[in-house]
């Protein structure tokens, strides 16, 4: 940024180049992104600075918007804002393309997730698809045994503490499960399937 432009110069000079900026919607995003826009860019700390590229960018219109880690810098309140401001551009029909380690932002917006490592795809498909690929962990306390379901096929990593059973199940096995642990009287049965966060650490941890 120029550092002796102010925040709302820089913001005006990128939508003059752009084209089609709407001042209208820059004024209501300088309002939900609480910027300061008569401030010298020298003076904004990294979270206003990153501010100042947000609200540049979300003030044109275009069909496809490009965000490289768009919410460093930001408190978690401006990361909603920015969130939700994604969120309308997707109700329009706008093409977005988000690279992020915040796997959590990802997974909270992404339709399709592709899972780089050493610049080669390794993984391209919708969450849904991905979550497939890898094991969901099962919490499960019956009346009977618990320690038999450890024995049956899919089941992995099972420990079992205060009668409290935690494992893995491969998702094509959940239905086994299900049976197996009914003849055993549940009392408690939980499905967490895995998280962005495991999808991906699964092309990283080796």
């Amino acid at each position: 940024m120029w550092g002796n432009l102010s925040g709302g110069e820089i913001i005006d000079l990128f939508m003059k180049l752009h084209g089609s900026g709407n001042k209208q919607k820059r004024d209501y995003l300088i309002d939900r992104f609480e910027l300061d826009p008569k401030k010298k860019a020298k003076t904004y700390s990294k979270g206003n600075r990153q501010k100042v590229g947000l609200i540049a960018a979300l003030s044109v219109d275009s069909d496809l918007y490009i965000f490289d880690e768009p919410t460093s810098g930001l408190d978690p309140l401006m990361e909603q804002i920015f969130q939700e401001e994604v969120g309308k551009l997707k109700a329009l029909g706008k093409s977005i393309l988000l690279s992020s380690h915040i796997l959590s932002e990802v997974e909270r917006l992404a339709d399709k997730v592709v899972i780089i490592r050493q610049g080669e795809i390794v993984e391209i498909g919708t969450f849904a698809e991905l979550r497939h690929l890898t094991r969901s962990t099962v919490t499960l306390v019956t009346e009977g045994d618990v320690s038999e379901i450890a024995h049956i096929k899919g089941v992995h990593d099972f420990m079992l503490e205060d009668d409290v059973a935690t494992f893995s199940i491969d998702p094509s096995y959940i239905n086994d499960i299900l049976i197996e642990a009914t003849k055993l009287n549940v009392k408690q049965f939980e499905v967490v399937p895995p998280t962005l966060e495991d999808l991906f650490m699964r092309h990283y941890e080796s």
